[in-house]
């Protein structure tokens, strides 16, 4: 198969995906290149500037443009012989002193991947962003990559089971401030509809310090979520975070009695700074 033939292997967007308002005033130029990285980073593989050209709809002379100067600057590493780029260790250096001061014995990246191979299952770094949560980085499982959630996009934080292990490490006045403004300004249709049902989630994911859900995901897709919460005066540089494990709801519930423990042993493991322990003797409760 040609390298032009080959599959893009992207994620498609779900009716709760979106991407944020960035405003009339936004810089594109700035914005074509963090969104060239994230398709490089979903792809996981060396790109040729064809594949970019059909992924991202930008025009040819404008992708040429971009690669070129990114490659220029050592950003892009080029391989003449396939015709390919990747990102280079320049760019992956990049920002790396935030994640040394905020977790400084840790290495968030290596735990996601230590996660992804013991179960197989997609893994999510989420972020909150004002009434969102966005999905910063994503480890994809070996199969099924179209339907996981893209790298970027944002869902408001009453939508989905990772927007209820963050909206649980905050006060409950902030909580009611955040759902209402969701509920007020409802995107699309969804299982959460009253304050009370939203309050009663939170509660569920401050006993058992996760949530376990069905309904709050897409289509036939289920994740084990949970925050984390560095034991660092640095944290509050890196704002409220939160790790999922997803899949469909089958791999997920096949996975379910190991989740815990593994989750536990990953912690210990290669992030010390936070201190993450999932009690394995309580029942696991779908939210």
């Amino acid at each position: 198969m040609s390298r032009s033939a080959r599959s893009l292997e992207l994620p498609d967007p779900s009716i709760k995906d979106r991407t944020r308002d960035l405003g009339t005033r936004s810089v594109k130029s700035a914005q074509r290149v963090l969104e060239l990285l994230e398709l490089m980073e979903q792809l996981g593989r060396p790109v040729t500037l064809a594949e970019i050209v059909r992924a991202s709809d930008y025009p040819q002379s404008s992708s040429w443009m971009l690669v070129k100067t990114l490659t220029q600057m050592g950003y892009l590493s080029h391989n003449p012989d396939t015709g390919t780029y990747v990102p280079s260790l320049r760019l992956n250096m990049l920002g790396g002193w935030v994640h040394d001061m905020v977790l400084p014995r840790s290495n968030l990246r290596l735990a996601m991947r230590a996660l992804e191979e013991k179960l197989s299952l997609t893994v999510i770094l989420g972020q909150r962003s004002g009434r969102y949560v966005q999905y910063a980085h994503v480890l994809y499982a070996a199969t099924d990559r179209k339907s996981q959630v893209p790298i970027g996009v944002v869902r408001p934080l009453i939508d989905t089971g990772m927007g209820y292990a963050l909206l649980a490490q905050l006060p409950d006045k902030e909580v009611c401030a955040i759902a209402n403004m969701c509920l007020a300004r409802a995107e699309h249709p969804d299982s959460v509809t009253t304050l009370r049902h939203v309050l009663d989630i939170v509660d569920t994911a401050r006993q058992t310090g996760f949530v376990y859900s069905h309904r709050l995901q897409s289509a036939n897709r289920a994740s084990f979520s949970f925050a984390l919460i560095p034991d660092s005066k640095a944290s509050k540089h890196a704002g409220l975070m939160a790790l999922a494990l997803a899949g469909t709801q089958q791999e997920v519930s096949d996975r379910l009695p190991d989740i815990p423990q593994t989750i536990n042993d990953v912690a210990a493991e290669f992030l010390p700074d936070v201190p993450i322990h999932i009690n394995t003797n309580l029942p696991i409760q779908l939210i």
